[in-house]
Order: structure tokens, then sequence, then C-alpha cells
């Protein structure tokens, strides 16, 4: 039996147009930060995610140099018309938005907040979401993709373990912006 190659939190299969959608925002928005929601399915007995569409951050986001607040009545919207069209293949995996001009995808601490709350938002029905950073800039945008693992430990602060996760691209295609 052939091993597979696998880093310890697994797999996130990405269609190109949904990168290229995230790059087109992430483009747009520079020098400030934007985001949406990853759309997809587990694959792989839940170890692969596969992330087919991407929803963005809405007309009536607010974009800062250093944060961004989704428009989350857009988001929601377009969530539950992704559910309508294909309930069976199409679910929530997480968040995406953009560090510009950061040298690497690492997370903040506040970052680091919002997966936990996601992670712990029963209706978000994510108990190990994603959290896709873009990072760098025009042309050259690089993804890091990170999932929350919630430690069993009780703590004082909210607390995630983060797995760093092995990104592929498939052909797929994916809902534009």
């Amino acid at each position: 039996m052939r091993r597979r190659d696998r880093r310890p939190g697994g797999i996130v299969w990405i269609s190109r147009a949904a990168l290229r959608a995230m790059r087109r925002e992430a483009t747009r928005a520079a020098p400030r930060e934007t985001g949406g929601v990853l759309i997809g399915y587990w694959a792989d007995g839940g170890e692969e995610a596969v992330v087919t569409t991407v929803i963005g951050p809405g007309p009536n986001a607010a974009h800062e140099l250093e944060s961004f607040r989704p428009d989350y009545d857009f988001q929601e919207a377009e969530i539950a018309r992704l559910y309508r069209q294909s309930p069976s293949s199409n679910a929530y995996l997480g968040d995406w938005h953009t560090h510009p001009d950061a040298p690497d995808g690492r997370l903040s601490v506040k970052d680091r907040r919002t997966l936990w709350r996601i992670a712990t938002f029963k209706e978000a029905r994510a108990e190990r979401p994603l959290m896709a950073v873009l990072h760098g800039g025009d042309p050259a945008w690089d993804l890091t993709i990170w999932q929350g693992r919630m430690s069993r430990a009780l703590r004082v602060v909210p607390c995630a373990r983060l797995v760093s996760l092995q990104i592929r691209e498939h052909g797929g295609d994916a809902e534009d912006l």
C-alpha cells in the first residue's frame, strides 16, 4: 500500500476560478483588506476540503488598511442561494481575507478569535473551519490556508489549534464574486 503525501492538517483543493476571483477582489481593494466566504464540500472522509465557490465581501462591506468587516446580509443571502441551488454539495467551509503587503499568511490575534467564533457558532456548522489569507500583492498574491481545530482543554481565553494546510488547484468552475 502506497503512503499518501499528507501534511498533518490535510489538503485543500481550490478551483482555479475561485482563486482568480479572490485575487481579482484582493487587487481591487488593495491596499485595504477585503475578503469573503469559502463554499465547497469535504472529501476523503473529511480530510480534504474542496473549495468550489467563493463569495465576496458584499456591497456594504467596510475595507480598512488593517481590518475588514463583511456585508453579512449579502453573504448570508448568497450562502442561502447557493444552498438552494445545490444543497447536497454546498457547505460553508470558512472565510478568506487579505493581508496586503504582508510577507506571509500568518493569522493575527483577531483572525484567531474569528476562527474560534466560527468553530463555536453552531449555525455555521463548521467545527474545523478554514481561514484563507491572501498576502503580498498584485500580481503575486500568495495564499495560505489555516484550519482551526478546537482544543479540548479548558481555557480562560478562546483557543484553537491551528494547522497549516497543503493547497492544490483543481479546474472546477466557481461563482464570480
